[in-house]
């Protein structure tokens, strides 16, 4: 059996952190879905492949993130988007929720 290179098992682990991510945010908490897409790796990691080097897949998150600690604040750094301006949280939520599901697909369609 020949090994799976690495940018497979990269996009297998995002395709299958896509669908541990929650969708909005009533789907969001302890024993449901993961809010954050670094969490959702991290659970498709653990649940489906033990052998998968966790690290190597958040460290290119956080390279992306250019050092800044979620896409929240990226957004809020980079575009002043801020869920203060947002008169309805769950609103805001959703959006966010949206934007890190976007992110996702684009790398799934990278490492295909």
């Amino acid at each position: 059996m020949t090994k799976m290179s690495t940018r497979k098992q990269n996009h297998n682990i995002l395709v299958k952190a896509k669908t541990l991510l929650a969708r909005n945010e009533s789907e969001t908490g302890p024993f449901r879905l993961a809010r954050g897409l670094c969490s959702a790796i991290r659970d498709a990691i653990d649940c489906y492949d033990t052998n998968v080097k966790r690290h190597e897949m958040l460290v290119l998150i956080q390279e992306r993130l250019g050092g800044i600690s979620t896409l929240e604040e990226w957004l809020q750094y980079h575009h002043g988007i801020c869920r203060y301006q947002y008169k309805n949280y769950d609103e805001y939520s959703d959006r966010m929720q949206a934007t890190r599901h976007a992110w996702i697909d684009s790398l799934i369609r990278e490492f295909a």
